[in-house]
């Protein structure tokens, strides 16, 4: 089929790369290059797919130094991978990929919740369970917090439903300890961490301050970058870290948050948390049409809402079945235009609730008096819903807003992969937005579902792509020409809020930000990695085709299986993840054998004598046993 692994994936056991690396890391065990490693390794939760040569499983700073001088030496690619929950294809590779999750772990709470120091493969909504009983959290909170890595929050500048723009890793990221390309190592909350970089980096410091004052004397491109950051913006290089910083660890800092790998890899963290606030008030509003929706976001905002959620007819009834959906959501029908807002405050006292409340009404035009026997109601008010104190039926309502990726993703047609846009326009002109975006979606002939972060102007919609067909791939090129136009022409907008630039956007940055702009990123780039050894091929790329090479073809395979978008959600919870396959990666083995055929040989070897399957099983045993991170006790799993 379309997408196989080839020869050189199939037979790469024992090859040299695999060679040097064993030798240079001293542990047999760190490298992986058998085909099952290869294949399970190739796929994450974007559209793409890409086999690497070698997977490394990094167990401490000091293997990664290692790695970055031999890649510089030898010429080789490092991506460095965690959670693998990107969603535009940044934590693969088809060179050398690096698994930081793995041995990476741990997280302390520092000055009673104040701070939170945490390592990269951390899973997110495990280090808000430490902040929680301290009355705090982190200031970003993507929905994939289950499964996503501190390390891949920083990469990508992830937000999410309460974060907005001043929330994020780039305001909240105190300090960060990096490796560089070079080898070298950078506490950026060290005293002297500007002296140290200076004495180790002569020739990086100087083109760091050169590009600082070229960039702060361009006023009209300065002017244009504030800008952009007023609104989310994952879309190239954070280059306000020049505006905003003097000294260049502070600006490194700032780099390497939404730099995806490209510029250094993030070893440690220290962040300055946010207040949870105990008590809070939830409330659902239903809408006549998703235009009325989206006209009451710059009011709910103004009243002072944390969340404000905007979900679409076709949103909503995906997500009918889901436990805690409102009885009017099941009765949506294929013709419906109805829309929903969920918005949210939360606080350490009643009062403040009560004020939101009384202000949110208002705006949605539920208050006091509107609507009531007799009264009149605005046109666009809202037509049903109230807040709820309740914590489960505000968890309920969450529900219906979070499950949306996973059960969008498992009723996609047979043979197709699940993409997720991502884009960004002025709150104010987001209910001219979301009719835009739903007209160039039913346009193209894709699901016309349109949901997302509307208190940051943040949509997303989905598209299913069947990848071994071009005249599917033709659509698809089709359509992102014409998004790119509407939001980057019509709104000024951000091609992606949230979920990093990665691949798909890769070939569309410039478009964005303008020549000038992408010169200066450049210009970071071949400073900090002059070989162009971290993350090749994502983020900035001058193949033009590189959001449509590569696309994930997906067989089926005839059962339960086929509804898994290979997100990785499956896999913080698996208990083999560390001696074994996981859940995601497994069901990536089968289909990489339906892709090879596998499945009328699979039967006819069904036929092989017990005792050699019973002597693979051994093998197998042994090969997971070694790779384990504890000793196995024999006889014991």
């Amino acid at each position: 089929m379309p997408g196989r692994a080839g020869a050189e994936v199939l037979e790469a056991s024992g090859a040299r790369v695999a060679a040097e690396l064993r030798a240079l890391l001293g542990d047999d065990r760190a490298v992986l290059d058998s085909p099952l490693d290869l294949v399970r390794y190739a796929s994450d939760a974007s559209p793409y797919r890409l086999v690497p040569r070698v997977v490394v499983v990094a167990r401490d700073t000091d293997d990664v130094v290692r790695l970055v001088r031999w890649a510089r030496a030898s010429g080789h690619g490092l991506t460095f991978r965690a959670g693998g929950t990107s969603l535009n294809g940044q934590s693969q590779s088809d060179d050398v990929l690096v698994d930081v999750r793995r041995h990476f772990t741990g997280a302390e709470v520092l000055d009673d919740g104040a701070r939170l120091r945490a390592r990269p493969g951390h899973i997110t909504a495990r280090a808000n369970a430490l902040l929680r009983r301290h009355g705090r959290k982190l200031g970003p909170d993507p929905a994939s917090s289950a499964a996503a890595t501190i390390g891949g929050v920083v990469a990508n500048n992830a937000s999410g439903m309460t974060c907005g723009v001043v929330r994020n890793s780039y305001y909240t990221l105190e300090s960060a300890t990096l490796v560089l390309a070079s080898g070298t190592v950078v506490d950026t909350a060290a005293s002297d961490a500007d002296e140290r970089l200076r004495a180790a980096e002569p020739e990086l410091c100087a083109e760091l301050d050169a590009i600082r004052r070229d960039l702060r004397a361009d006023h009209a491109l300065a002017d244009r970058i504030r800008r952009k950051f007023t609104i989310k913006n994952t879309s190239g290089f954070h280059l306000d870290a020049f505006l905003d910083e003097d000294s260049n660890a502070r600006t490194l800092r700032g780099l390497a948050v939404g730099s995806e790998g490209t510029l250094a890899f993030v070893a440690d963290t220290v962040w300055r948390t946010v207040p949870l606030g105990r008590l809070r008030t939830t409330a659902l509003f239903r809408f006549a049409t998703l235009h009325d929706a989206a006209a009451v976001v710059p009011g709910l905002n103004e009243a002072g809402a944390e969340a404000v959620e905007i979900m679409d007819a076709a949103s909503l009834r995906a997500a009918a079945r889901t436990s805690g959906a409102p009885e009017w959501v099941a009765s949506l029908g294929p013709d419906a235009t109805d829309a929903a807002i969920l918005t949210e405050v939360r606080a350490d006292d009643d009062a403040a609730l009560e004020a939101f409340e009384t202000k949110a009404r208002a705006v949605v035009g539920r208050g006091e008096g509107v609507g009531a026997a007799g009264g009149a109601r605005a046109p666009g008010a809202a037509v049903g819903g109230d807040f709820t104190r309740d914590p489960a039926l505000a968890d309920g309502y969450w529900a219906v807003r979070s499950g949306l990726l996973a059960i969008i993703g498992a009723a996609r047609p047979d043979g197709t992969a699940l993409i997720t846009e991502d884009v960004v326009v002025p709150p104010d002109r987001l209910a001219d937005a979301c009719g835009d975006l739903e007209a160039l979606l039913v346009k193209h002939g894709f699901l016309g579902a349109v949901n997302g972060h509307a208190s940051a102007g943040n949509v997303h919609f989905y598209l299913y792509l069947d990848a071994s067909q071009p005249g599917q791939v033709a659509t698809y090129r089709a359509f992102m020409t014409d998004l790119v136009a509407l939001v980057v022409d019509r709104y000024d907008g951000s091609l992606k809020g949230e979920h990093g630039t990665g691949r798909n956007m890769a070939p569309f940055v410039e478009r964005e930000w303008g020549a000038d702009a992408v010169g200066f990123m450049w210009r970071v780039k071949r400073a900090l990695d002059p070989h162009g050894i971290l993350a090749p091929g994502v983020f900035l790329n001058d193949d033009a085709e590189v959001a449509f090479r590569d696309l994930k073809t997906m067989p089926t395979l005839g059962s339960e299986f086929d509804r898994c978008i290979e997100c990785g959600f499956c896999e913080p919870v698996c208990p083999s993840r560390n001696l074994t396959t996981t859940p995601r990666q497994r069901i990536v083995l089968q289909r990489e054998m339906a892709r090879q055929g596998w499945s009328g040989r699979w039967r006819r070897h069904s036929s092989t004598s017990t005792s050699t399957r019973a002597s693979t099983r051994a093998r197998a045993t042994r090969r997971a046993r070694s790779r384990a991170p504890w000793t196995s006790t024999p006889g014991t799993s």
